[in-house]
């Protein structure tokens, strides 16, 4: 049985005697843009210098698959961060009961976040010091320039000069914070598509599984198991899926793990077909350009020999009817 890690999946995180979310802390939109360079830690994902107060920096994991910030235990207890009230998180294994600590400052590049509630998990299960969630991304746009290894984060404004002849703009609605890209399909299914750059693998839930499996019987028989950001695990299966499109964009023989993770049920979408895309789906383009205020992805395709390099096939095609 092989074993993949998801780090995170943190939909909501509820007060104990609250079923509801708690407002994220905000930030300015308005401030000027920060361009930081990027790197990648054990696993593959994208990192960004965190400084928390005046220590660090420490490289934190982007997560737009996490509404929350989050901390490792580790990095909390050097900073003798003060503890706050236990929350209940969503993981991919379900609910759970977790420690917080308040984090007076933090920052990166320009941007500045103050009185943050963070969870707080062992390094190991997380895989760094700590994740940005989207929290920290409001109204941003996030800007992956895997061609360059740079990242860059600005507001989010309408774009003052065109765009590149081989930019795709794929649109997007808003659920929870997440942006589900529209106009989607896996293998001619029509399938709701969430960019998770915390996530190693793309992670399919049942409902996509029964569609593809109808056509391809027995093709998703392998097993794994998921370790969640509490240490719990859940087990899938996984498969290659052979072409998802989204909107213009094509991407070919795709690796998926399909589990019936939480996440989905939160979205609303346990029993519709989604897919929660991976870093390492997203890797094979030379930029992708996140943009939660306008509710949009720009995806740059490489060049042919690096995406022959990349083992993916990504083409400028229309969707299907």
């Amino acid at each position: 049985m092989s074993r993949f890690r998801k780090t995170l999946a943190l939909i909501a995180i509820m007060a104990p005697a609250l079923a509801v979310a708690q407002d994220a802390p905000s930030l300015d939109p308005d401030d000027p843009p920060a361009l930081v360079r990027t790197g990648v830690d054990k696993s593959d994902r994208i990192t960004i210098p965190i400084r928390i107060g005046g220590s660090g920096p420490y490289d934190f994991i982007i997560d737009t698959g996490s509404q929350r910030t989050v901390l490792s235990r580790e990095l909390a207890a050097r900073l003798a961060l003060a503890a706050s009230d236990r929350v209940k998180v969503l993981s991919m294994t379900g609910l759970s009961d977790v420690d917080t600590v308040t984090v007076p400052d933090l920052s990166f590049g320009s941007s500045r976040m103050t009185g943050v509630q963070a969870p707080v998990f062992a390094g190991d299960h997380i895989g760094a010091p700590g994740l940005l969630g989207l929290d920290g991304l409001k109204r941003k746009r996030l800007v992956l320039n895997f061609r360059t290894g740079q990242m860059n984060i600005t507001p989010s404004a309408p774009s003052s000069k065109r765009e590149d002849s081989d930019t795709i703009i794929v649109e997007a609605r808003t659920k929870l914070g997440q942006l589900i890209l529209v106009d989607s399909n896996a293998d001619g299914r029509k399938v709701h598509v969430i960019l998770d750059t915390g996530s190693e693998y793309s992670i399919g839930n049942p409902a996509l599984l029964a569609k593809l499996a109808r056509k391809k019987p027995g093709a998703y028989s392998g097993t794994v198991s998921i370790t969640s950001v509490t240490g719990e695990q859940l087990l899938g299966q996984w498969g290659f899926i052979h072409q998802i499109k989204m909107g213009g964009v094509v991407i070919k023989d795709v690796p998926v793990i399909f589990a019936d993770a939480s996440p989905f049920r939160e979205l609303d979408l346990e029993d519709k077909p989604a897919l929660l895309l991976g870093i390492n789906v997203l890797r094979g383009f030379n930029r992708v350009a996140i943009d939660f205020g306008r509710r949009r992805v720009d995806f740059v395709l490489p060049d042919q020999g690096a995406a022959a390099g990349r083992q993916l096939a990504l083409l400028d095609a229309p969707s299907e009817p």
